[in-house]
């Protein structure tokens, strides 16, 4: 009995472990969908991921919500060449899903070219079984200072 209950609790311990791995892995993937956004516009890919009450803290306090993103995006007075995850780390708490990254922006506003790197964390929540951002919170490197 001891032994059925020990392999029983050990099972459980598993599959928690396992699931929480491909959570893990699903919002590394919504992380890099998300940057690659920028490059291609791609709004569909950016309505998916974003929940409808998501908000987003620019590194200079500014409040987006998710129709302000999406618009920005798409405004011709902007350009992106490329963009990339520099670096990630994903923390699981339940529901909740912690992406604290880096990356890094190239492209051009107005006339001017630039080249940003970002530190963020962007909060999601699953619901119904899906991940969604609900928040984001962007600050600037020591080199965009």
């Amino acid at each position: 009995m001891k032994y059925a209950i020990l392999l029983l609790l050990l099972s459980l311990s598993i599959q928690a472990a396992s699931a929480q791995e491909a959570d893990i892995k699903k919002l590394k993937e919504l992380n890099e969908k998300w940057i690659a956004s920028f490059v291609t516009r791609d709004t569909a890919t950016m309505r998916g991921i974003y929940a409808d009450d998501m908000e987003l803290v620019s590194s200079s306090g500014k409040i987006f919500h998710k129709m302000d993103l999406l618009k920005n995006l798409l405004s011709p007075n902007q350009e992106f060449f490329s963009s990339k995850v520099d670096s990630v780390r994903v923390r699981i708490f339940g529901n909740i899903g912690l992406v604290n990254a880096t990356s890094t922006v190239h492209g051009k506003a107005g006339q001017k070219e630039f080249t940003v790197t970002n530190c963020y964390l962007d909060i999601y929540e699953k619901r119904k079984g899906r991940w969604y951002a609900v928040a984001s919170q962007v600050g600037d490197t020591p080199d965009n200072q």
